[in-house]
């Protein structure tokens, strides 16, 4: 059984290899993968702290001007790492095309087992694309998506076509259909990971990037119940658990140790601590008074002390749902969400956010919000919400994507990095730009 990525794997043959027959071979395939995700080797599905350090490298909120480090591993700004990214494209295609194998050729469709496959497949298929269309394609936007460049899109494992780039709404709409056939398996066994509950938060985020406002809403804030957020008592232990898992995280990566997982984890934390917390960032934690918070995410001398761990927490849903209730006009409700993670995060004389005592728009990279929009006094109060409960998640660069794609630029090595818009868009594989001449296309900025 070969599990290791091949370089046609865009267009997958047999070719002599033996497929699976009984649910139980089939498990083998899901089981490498979901043995990848627990044991913190999974970089591409749910992400690992190596990923998650990475993307903050690419962001603002760690000062890569001041850093004590000029390793590989710490790079400047996200150019350079531009030969790395396409790993990321290929691992990904990787994953899909077992998950295809399995789709398309598990004939028992009826014992627990292979409901549980299938329900896993195909969450795993709809996370992997969701997780592509953010890094290798441009911002959602919902007027343009019929002329954006979307992903490949492939389902069958077996083919004979070679399938040439679809355009973004195309891909949205293959996306949410596995996100919809993954949830009508009902997974509720917590050993296949990609559970219900963990389909319907990724289809919440789905929704959220692709701006669909009211169905974010819908699957998000029941999620809130089942995953409550953590109390302001709470909030510094669990928040930097390594592996322990706790009430408010619905998936994590890294929950058994594993030799290069260990290692993984270790080197996240310290190249971390080689950039200080930028001073934008710092300020914006100091106007939030008794924020418990602050104390977590850095010392007295801006280093990092927050653990880079891979998770999704529920309160990310709260504040997108704050973002949604917005983007819709319904400013009464966003200020709920607003206030209930923000309750949770002061720790003593807490005063609510009215439409009247709302802060003024924080200066930041970000100046318009995920429509093209000047930033309102509400956008702005929960971005920066967003911006200090995220911080160190790997949340950072996708927030500054989605919202405008700002240019911004670091000094190190004496050079001045910029960057720029189309950077935010990461480049696909020259080989398979050479292999599938005319269906596979570049992202515009790079030469191919």
């Amino acid at each position: 059984m070969l599990f290791a990525s091949c370089s046609n794997y865009l267009d997958v043959k047999p070719q002599g290899k033996i497929i699976p027959e009984t649910a139980e071979d089939f498990s083998t395939i899901i089981h490498y993968w979901l043995n990848e995700i627990e044991h913190g080797n999974d970089y591409a599905i749910i992400s690992s702290p190596g990923e998650v350090k990475s993307l903050e490298m690419y962001a603002d909120d760690l000062n890569a001007t001041l850093s004590s480090s000029t390793s590989s591993y710490t790079p400047a700004y996200v150019g350079e790492r531009i030969n790395d990214n396409d790993k990321f494209y290929t691992q990904l295609y990787s994953v899909i095309k077992d998950c295809n194998m399995v789709i398309g050729n598990l004939e028992d469709k009826d014992s627990e087992l292979s409901k549980k496959l299938l329900g896993t497949a195909w969450g795993i298929r709809a996370i992997s694309y969701y997780n592509m269309m953010l890094r290798y394609c441009e911002p959602y936007t919902p007027a343009t998506a019929e002329s954006t460049l979307g992903l490949p899109l492939v389902d069958e494992f077996d083919m004979e076509a070679k399938p040439a780039r679809a355009n973004l709404k195309e891909t949205a709409e293959f996306i949410e259909n596995s996100f919809n056939t993954a949830l009508s398996y009902h997974v509720t066994d917590k050993d296949f990971i990609i559970t219900a509950s963990v389909v319907k938060a990724y289809l919440a985020r789905f929704y959220f990037w692709t701006q669909n406002w009211s169905a974010a809403i819908g699957y998000a804030e029941p999620l809130l119940t089942e995953f409550p957020m953590l109390e302001a008592d709470e909030y510094a232990d669990a928040i930097n658990q390594k592996q322990t898992p706790t009430h408010n995280v619905i998936v994590r990566s890294y929950t058994v140790d594993d030799e290069l997982a260990v290692w993984d984890y270790a080197a996240a934390q310290t190249d971390a601590k080689t950039r200080p917390v930028s001073a934008n960032l710092v300020k914006l934690f100091q106007t939030s008074a008794n924020d418990i918070r602050t104390a977590v995410a850095f010392d007295k001398t801006r280093t990092v002390a927050k653990a880079i761990t891979a998770k999704f927490r529920s309160e990310e849903l709260c504040l997108e749902i704050a973002e949604c209730y917005a983007h819709l006009g319904k400013e009464t409700e966003a200020l709920k969400y607003l206030n209930m993670l923000r309750e949770k995060r002061i720790s003593k004389d807490f005063v609510a956010y009215t439409k009247d005592n709302l802060p003024e728009v924080y200066a930041q990279h970000i100046v318009v919000d995920a429509t093209g929009q000047p930033l309102t006094r509400l956008m702005s109060a929960i971005l920066c919400e967003r911006r200090m409960e995220m911080f160190v998640e790997g949340d950072r660069w996708f927030e500054l994507k989605r919202n405008g794609s700002p240019e911004f630029w670091v000094a190190a090595n004496g050079k001045k990095f910029v960057t720029e818009k189309y950077l935010y868009q990461f480049p696909l594989p020259k080989t398979d730009i050479d292999l599938f001449p005319g269906l596979v296309i570049q992202n515009p900025g790079y030469v191919e």
